[in-house]
């Protein structure tokens, strides 16, 4: 199990005395916000002598709020009783460890990167992560949400909790402590969501999404509308990269999931999270040229996506494919018979090689009976499809064994050189097949 670590910044004011609540929630009445925060996280209940309780306080901090039994009232200058934050936590009996953490006073940037250091320090890897962010710094929560991102690279952790409280909203019923864990949620969709525009990776999604809908199905016993569409966004979306990362050639050109994919995003409402629509309506944008049925042009448009997303190999294997799929569909093949298909690579050869009138260089596959094989590629070469992409199918055959042999070839293609191959054949085959062809990355 993680260990539990509770962060908290000790001020110096002098506060005073209040019933912090959450929802049903209510704190003993405190000055001190840590307190609340450890009662509504439930730390005496359920966390154990492994999980610890981390207080960051400067000198005066210290001085003021940690260790004292009285204080001066700033206007009456009258001497008041007065219990220091370790006194109240070691009254509460908690098993954790109390650890306080000195920290400088953060008034210029070389302190506060110290303090993001002294910070990231107390963390250790796996860590879950409690943080409250009332008192101290400005710049506080700012810092505390580029530190769990950091963290979270370096050290993967969880954050579990931030709240402030918010003593200045006060009324009758207390004080109120806000839940600000939607902010670092926002934030893990937005990376997610960048690293799947960019890289075309799904799982951070994935993984993000069945965090919102799998509790609200399991208590709703799978009737929520909207935590089904989020579920069907999630694994319709990990189905299409799926099958583009993994070059699934027939998935990619019958592509029915896209069609799914856009149902399921506009059954989606604001209900869930509201600032994940404009990220889901974006990830939507990515695949808007794909066509929601059998078309040799959703080949052509993976091809691209693959590109767009640094996933070279797949696109140029991708690319080479459709082009034979393209042909076999002209030429009445099946798209799914290797040897159909190796007689179409074999006619490209011939036609780029300029072997049309030297039929006994012909090395052909089994294909049919007697001289069935040979007399398809007779027919096969007189198409004009095959002369106008015999170089770019020439071209991509070189790049994709340049890369199954990691490169240990003659003359082997720079990293740069590849990439380039690889968009100008797309483009190239693009404009042979349906004309002029301009690609705008999003």
């Amino acid at each position: 199990m993680a260990r539990k670590l509770f962060i908290s910044v000790l001020g110096t004011g002098l506060y005073e005395k209040s019933v912090y609540t959450q929802g049903d929630i209510r704190s003993s009445e405190t000055r001190f916000i840590q307190q609340a925060t450890l009662e509504l996280i439930g730390c005496k209940e359920t966390w154990t002598e492994e999980d610890r309780i981390c207080i960051l306080l400067t000198d005066k901090a210290k001085e003021l709020n940690w260790e004292v039994s009285s204080r001066k009232h700033p206007h009456t200058k009258e001497e008041i009783a007065y219990e220091g934050l370790n006194t109240l936590l070691q009254r509460m009996d908690l098993r954790p460890q109390i650890t306080p953490v000195s920290i400088c006073d953060g008034k210029n940037e070389d302190e506060m990167w110290k303090i993001f250091q002294t910070t990231f320090e107390q963390i250790q890897d796996g860590d879950e992560l409690y943080f409250d962010l009332t008192h101290s710094f400005r710049y506080l929560p700012m810092l505390i949400l580029v530190l769990g991102n950091y963290a979270k690279f370096l050290k993967n952790i969880r954050i579990a909790h931030i709240s402030y409280g918010n003593y200045e909203a006060r009324n009758e019923e207390g004080s109120p402590i806000v839940d600000l864990l939607p902010l670092t949620v926002l934030q893990d969709w937005t990376f997610a969501a960048a690293n799947f525009l960019h890289n075309g990776r799904s799982e951070q999604l994935t993984q993000l999404t069945q965090q919102v809908f799998k509790p609200i199905l399991r208590d709703t016993r799978g009737k929520d509308q909207q935590a089904q569409a989020l579920r069907k966004f999630s694994e319709t979306l990990n189905n299409i990269t799926n099958n583009l990362q993994m070059c699934r050639g027939l998935n990619i050109t019958e592509d029915k999931d896209i069609c799914r994919l856009k149902e399921s995003i506009d059954q989606l409402s604001e209900d869930i999270i509201a600032p994940l629509v404009p990220v889901v309506k974006r990830i939507e944008l990515s695949f808007t040229k794909f066509i929601p049925d059998s078309n040799i042009l959703n080949g052509l448009h993976a091809a691209q996506w693959c590109y767009d997303n640094h996933m070279y190999q797949q696109s140029i294997t991708i690319l080479q494919e459709t082009i034979v799929t393209y042909i076999c569909n002209k030429n009445k093949l099946s798209v799914t018979d290797k040897d159909a298909r190796a007689l179409v690579n074999k006619a490209f050869y011939i036609v780029y090689e300029k072997l049309q009138q030297n039929d006994e260089k012909w090395e052909l596959p089994n294909y049919g009976k007697g001289n069935e094989a040979k007399d398809k590629v007779r027919e096969l070469i007189k198409d004009p499809d095959i002369e106008k992409l015999s170089r770019s199918f020439s071209t991509a055959s070189g790049v994709r064994n340049d890369f199954n042999h990691a490169g240990f070839r003659p003359n082997p293609m720079t990293a740069d050189k590849l990439a380039h191959k690889i968009e100008e054949s797309i483009n190239k085959v693009h404009n042979i097949i349906f004309g002029d062809y301009v690609h705008q990355p999003l």
